[in-house]
């Protein structure tokens, strides 16, 4: 797929040469269209962790015990049981020190849904990663606005 990218993109900067733009608007385009696909990534960071700590009111704290790492799928999460349900943690689990942060023989404080319905839970480290997250969210939200400011300022 890579390959294919780059193909295409060499094949529109000859047919731009060919009939005549100029290497500077090439080269400006270009980047304007890298800074559009960074506000983009950054936006859709902004929006994951805007929505999860809108939710996150919505949830209920319980205690569960660990059970296992689920390590199907691509990424592998920690699985709790509530009471006679097992809820698996929202965000990938942790890979280094697993053995240290999941034990089976404690119990853990979890976010889980009032309705009941999704079977998915908070942990303490994702909560960790919800605030270290929702901090640099800001932090994008001032860095985007201030450089599309300056990006106009150029044009």
């Amino acid at each position: 797929m890579i390959i294919e990218i780059i193909l295409t993109v060499v094949i529109v900067i000859a047919v731009l040469l060919l009939i005549g733009v100029s290497v500077q608007t090439i080269i400006s385009s270009a980047v304007m269209i890298l800074l559009g696909l960074v506000a983009l990534a950054m936006l859709s960071i902004i929006l994951f962790f805007f929505l999860t700590d809108l939710f996150l009111p919505f949830r209920k704290a319980v205690k569960g015990r660990f059970l296992r790492v689920d390590e199907e799928g691509r990424m592998d999460h920690a699985v709790y049981q509530v009471g006679e349900q097992e809820y698996t943690c929202s965000f990938p689990a942790e890979s280094f020190g697993r053995k240290r942060i999941y034990q089976t023989e404690k119990d853990y404080l979890l976010l889980i849904p009032r309705s009941g319905k999704r079977k998915t839970a908070y942990d303490r480290h994702s909560l960790v990663t919800i605030a270290i997250g929702t901090i640099i969210s800001v932090v994008l939200v001032f860095v985007l606005a201030f450089g599309i400011s300056y990006i106009r300022s150029f044009i």
